[in-house]
């Protein structure tokens, strides 16, 4: 059974991880500028924010976006919002506690919908992604974006080079044995019948995974 929300103690953890891991600060670098080189007005929604790191930084490099975040577990969402305060961008992130599934958006709501290291959690994706596709915008894009655990030993080596080994060997098999997707996952999701965007393609990033999806 997958488990969809960190607990209290362990949203305190997490926040600290995914501040100071250097591959981590990466990924959020790295979505931040694809983002705000995509779009930098409108609204988006961040699925699985956490606490709240990514949309921050977004609205920090793009003063005419508004970002929701949602998030299953109330600590991350308390955490989030005082992040965002901290950094001056309040009025324009909002968090709020929400399951993927059920979300309290109206329909068309959003001009895009991300979601980072989230996905794994999700213990009912078809759902969520369902629920993405209902407060998206018509012909607008969702991200998805998670860890992958069956990454090449070419990829394995080039992380490890970049990142130092003992880095690595946190990461590739310490984090990934419970925070990470094989690809087959995203791929099988992709090819639901029931899936209904109109284009749905998976995308290697080293080792991580992208689901883009078209509405």
């Amino acid at each position: 059974m997958k488990i969809e929300r960190i607990p209290a103690p362990g949203a305190v953890v997490y926040a600290w991880i995914a501040r100071t891991s250097p591959p981590l600060r990466d990924l959020c670098n790295a979505v931040a500028a694809e983002v705000t080189a995509a779009i930098t007005a409108g609204r988006i929604l961040d699925v699985g924010t956490g606490p709240g790191y990514l949309p921050i930084e977004i609205a920090a490099r793009a003063p005419g976006l508004e970002l929701e975040g949602i998030d299953l577990s109330p600590a991350m969402v308390r955490i989030a919002r005082k992040h965002a305060a901290k950094k001056g961008v309040a009025d324009r992130v909002r968090f709020q506690r929400a399951h993927a599934a059920e979300l309290p958006f109206d329909d068309g709501s959003f001009d895009l919908v991300i979601s980072t290291l989230s996905f794994h959690h999700w213990a009912r994706p078809l759902e969520c992604v369902t629920e993405i596709h209902r407060v998206l915008k018509p012909q607008h894009e969702a991200w998805i974006y998670d860890a992958r655990r069956d990454t090449t030993d070419e990829v394995n080596a080039a992380f490890r080079r970049e990142y130092g080994r003992f880095v690595a060997f946190l990461f590739l098999k310490l984090v990934r044995a419970h925070s990470s997707v094989p690809r087959r996952e995203l791929e099988t999701l992709r090819a639901s019948p029931e899936i209904r965007f109109s284009k749905a393609t998976v995308i290697d990033r080293g080792v991580f995974l992208k689901l883009q999806l078209v509405k």
